[in-house]
């Protein structure tokens, strides 16, 4: 099978004030998280479901900051160490995914963040790298190129493909605007448009969704 060598884009992404990732590190600045996934979880109600890891000498605090926090959900510890958690939480899913979406990019996880800001790499053609930061630019996301050249991973085709009728309902939806922030057609009118179910439309857009946003490499 042939590989397509890519381009890999190193990112420097500002989470809005409003999301706990934020609040977390203006209270704690020492901090070490990490995202190691990020899918949506309700498409119709924009929520978005994450694993994070975070490591401090002072848990707890922590632990309550997140769990209260306006933009949280749902909060549910997975692992606890001494300096360490692992946990789950669904918040609003941030546009951040939805133009990654948009412009057929895929995230290479666990995601690093620091100081508030999310370290991302952004794997894809290199047109649509600079269509993804046009993007950003458009929608006033505070963002820096880091670095940007050839990908050391080889994409399979196999990996990433989608059927033909996955690829004509993720055409529909970008075109009609399902992945904009904010959004153009609701996931009901989007499901009526293509003949589906609303249940059935959210589980084949998460299925997309993974294989064209998550980049897993080989073992």
């Amino acid at each position: 099978m042939d590989s397509q060598r890519l381009s890999l884009a190193r990112i420097k992404i500002k989470f809005p004030d409003d999301i706990w990732i934020s609040e977390i590190f203006k209270k704690f600045h020492d901090v070490r998280m990490e995202i190691e996934y990020f899918l949506p979880y309700d498409l119709e109600k924009s929520i978005g479901n994450a694993i994070v890891e975070i490591i401090h000498y002072n848990l707890n605090p922590i632990i309550e900051e997140i769990k209260n926090h306006r933009s949280v959900l749902e909060f549910s510890l997975l692992e606890q160490e001494e300096n360490r958690i692992k946990f789950n939480v669904k918040t609003k899913d941030p546009y951040l995914l939805y133009a990654v979406i948009n412009c057929g990019a895929l995230v290479d996880f666990p995601v690093n963040v620091r100081e508030g800001y999310a370290y991302w790499r952004i794997i894809s053609s290199r047109d649509r790298i600079d269509k993804l930061l046009s993007l950003f630019e458009k929608k006033h996301i505070n963002f820096e190129l880091l670095r940007i050249g050839n990908s050391p991973y080889p994409l399979e085709d196999e990996k990433a493909k989608l059927t033909l009728e996955e690829s004509e309902v993720l055409d529909k939806a970008i075109e009609l605007g399902f992945f904009e922030i904010p959004r153009d057609i609701s996931l009901e009118d989007l499901a009526n448009r293509l003949g589906k179910s609303k249940s059935a439309l959210s589980v084949m857009l998460r299925k997309i969704i993974k294989k064209k946003v998550v980049f897993e490499k080989e073992n």
